[in-house]
């Protein structure tokens, strides 16, 4: 039974996000056709036609986002691996499921991945020329 609520719910809740998601495409689509005469040729209201743009775009992926999240709740409901930490496989209490629909982990292993350090991929590292050295021995500044 419970089960049925948590998916009904669950449900409700990703058919909200995809509405939402629709919407947004709908009024970017219509953004873009009215895009020529929003740039005016003024920088600075140019400059907020594009920010303004930026912050859709952000938008748009958080509700993408969340509608992932969502379906793999919905997927590990179906499954009966909802409700069971990824990491530990205890239990995740309810009220935890209830404030974060799509959580995969209990308080624990959530704070434990939290503490551990972040380790970057190598397309994260910042690649840095050394710099090139005077016959002196002092350095001259990187060219860029």
């Amino acid at each position: 039974m419970a089960d049925r609520n948590t998916e009904e719910q669950l449900r409700r809740e990703l058919d909200q996000v995809l509405l939402r998601l629709e919407r947004h495409e709908r009024a970017t689509l219509s953004d873009a056709r009215l895009e020529g005469a929003r740039l005016v040729g003024d920088m600075f209201a140019d400059a907020q036609v594009v920010a303004s743009r930026n912050l859709d775009a952000l938008g748009y992926e958080r509700l993408s986002r969340r509608a992932r999240e969502l379906a793999n709740a919905l997927e590990r409901v179906r499954d009966g691996s909802y409700g069971i930490c990824e990491e530990c496989a205890g239990a995740i209490p309810a009220a935890r499921r209830r404030a974060l629909p799509s959580v995969t982990t209990c308080v624990q292993c959530q704070e434990r991945g939290e503490r551990l350090p972040v380790r970057l991929e190598p397309t994260e590292w910042i690649s840095r020329r050394p710099r090139a050295r005077h016959k002196s021995g002092r350095r001259d500044e990187a060219k860029t």
